[in-house]
């Protein structure tokens, strides 16, 4: 299914995912119960897209109100390296996603740990077969290491793997998930990191956590919409769809020409913003225009745009349990991250999001973060909007919401409506968007892969991108 209706949802980018966060949500348990579930086995079953190797963000609607946590890991405090390339060592950055199973179990969550990390401690020890997302990405990966090679490189969709190590861990970590930063696995961890180049040390994890993190917002026509905030592109997000109402471009047809082409214009103003000012907001602020209409609509006019004043390296899912509503990311950056495994956790290469001046890399500090969620609230309804897309987060969330915001499609139309992306120096579109431009699939992950959720009164709709291997369930 590629929706699904009901009070109770989920809808994952994995089928056996959404399968067992199903199987929480009906055994009682609530939507952070489920998450904690369909988060350690997206953990094992899609290694390349993310897992204890990489970082988290989530989002809370419930009846407290509007919660976030960023648990975007931060450098090694003795990284020396004035530039950092793609699978350098010096790229793994202090992995925190476990901590957000932490502040989840000691906040919201009703059932045992243990419990909660059981199908994926079964899929990592007794095996599962491998997706043809997971094939895909071994296939186009570099041979990174011996040790990646023995346990990725011969596999191909539809072979059996193991992952005992990995099971052994997080077994460990239904007791006490702290004993990843603190105990003997975050020793092992960092030893086994250290023999491969990366300048870790124990007291980088041990005194690492994430925060929870204040939303930033705009009015979009009738909706609050939220993201996140630096060290995130969320604000980028929230610039292109400033800019999109200023310009008025959401009034041309979907796919009228001119609306791609001014939409592109518009990516490119607000990613300029993203690499000149975004960086972790405890090294450097952002300036508090960056949102302002009087700036954005400075900006399209030195573009000539006219103004109207009037594949996967990250994995997505939400769950609803009739109350609350949970939109979750994580990743590891890039398919596979560093490359680097330590005891079948493979590990970020976030650190690879550090280039030059604010967000240059320093030591204990966040990378600049493609991880983001948006929420959108208007009246008695709201939708929650993610994806796996990298550096195409902004376009990606920022089309899907126009197409439900201003040419009144569904939200699962909206998912599935053809998307045109703005791609080093060229533009790419699914063939169905009939636009001039480098043609892709008909349905295509390289725009990509979306999940997404929404709530009018009691009522949830739950969306798995057509693109990818995922499914919606209802929970009844």
């Amino acid at each position: 299914m590629l929706s699904a209706v009901g009070k109770k949802v989920v809808a994952t980018q994995n089928y056996i995912a959404s399968y067992v966060g199903a199987k929480i949500l009906e055994s009682g348990g609530n939507a952070f119960d489920a998450s904690i579930a369909i988060s350690a086995v997206l953990s094992v079953v899609l290694p390349h897209t993310s897992g204890l190797g990489g970082d988290g963000f989530i989002l809370i609607k419930s009846s407290e109100g509007i919660k976030a946590y960023n648990s975007s890991g931060w450098s090694p405090k003795n990284l020396k390296a004035e530039k950092i390339n793609e699978r350098d060592p010096n790229s793994v950055v202090v992995p925190g996603l476990v901590d957000l199973w932490r502040y989840l179990q000691e906040n919201y969550t009703t059932m045992d740990l243990y419990e909660l990390l059981k199908p994926a401690i079964s899929l990592a020890t007794n095996g599962f077969y491998v997706g043809r997302a997971l094939h895909h990405a071994i296939i186009t990966s570099p041979k990174f290491n011996p040790q990646f090679e023995k346990l990725f490189g011969n596999k191909r969709f539809g072979d059996f793997i193991k992952l005992p190590r990995l099971g052994k861990i997080l077994k460990e970590i239904s007791k006490d998930p702290r004993e990843f930063y603190e105990g003997k696995i975050s020793q092992e961890i960092v030893e086994g990191l250290k023999t491969q180049g990366v300048p870790v040390e124990s007291e980088d994890f041990s005194q690492f956590h994430g925060e929870e993190v204040s939303l930033l917002k705009i009015r979009y026509k009738d909706y609050d919409v939220y993201e996140f905030p630096p060290n995130t592109q969320g604000l980028t997000t929230l610039q292109i769809l400033k800019m999109v109402e200023l310009s008025r471009i959401n009034k041309l047809p979907y796919n009228d020409i001119k609306r791609v082409n001014n939409h592109v214009k518009i990516s490119i103003l607000a990613y300029d913003d993203r690499d000149r000012y975004i960086a972790d907001p405890k090294f450097y602020q952002p300036p508090s225009y960056l949102l302002d209409e009087g700036y954005l609509i400075q900006k399209m006019t030195t573009e000539g745009i006219p103004v109207n004043f009037y594949d996967g390296d990250t994995t997505f899912f939400v769950v609803s349990d009739g109350e609350n509503e949970v939109g979750f990311i994580q990743s590891l950056f890039y398919p596979f991250g560093s490359g680097i495994i330590v005891d079948d956790i493979v590990f970020n290469n976030r650190g690879y999001g550090f280039k030059d001046g604010v967000n240059k890399p320093e030591g204990r500090k966040r990378p600049l973060h493609t991880l983001s969620i948006l929420l959108a609230i208007k009246d008695n309804e709201d939708l929650i909007i993610g994806c796996a897309g990298g550096d195409l987060r902004p376009q990606i969330h920022s089309e899907v919401f126009e197409y439900y915001a201003d040419y009144s499609m569904e939200i699962d139309e909206a998912v599935n409506a053809p998307r045109f992306m703005y791609v080093n120096g060229r533009v790419i579109a699914e063939k169905r968007l009939g636009i001039p431009a480098t043609q892709t699939e008909y349905l295509s992950s390289e725009v990509g892969i979306v999940q997404a959720m929404k709530r009018k009164g009691n009522e949830f709709i739950a969306v798995a991108d057509p693109r990818s291997e995922g499914v919606a369930l209802p929970v009844h």
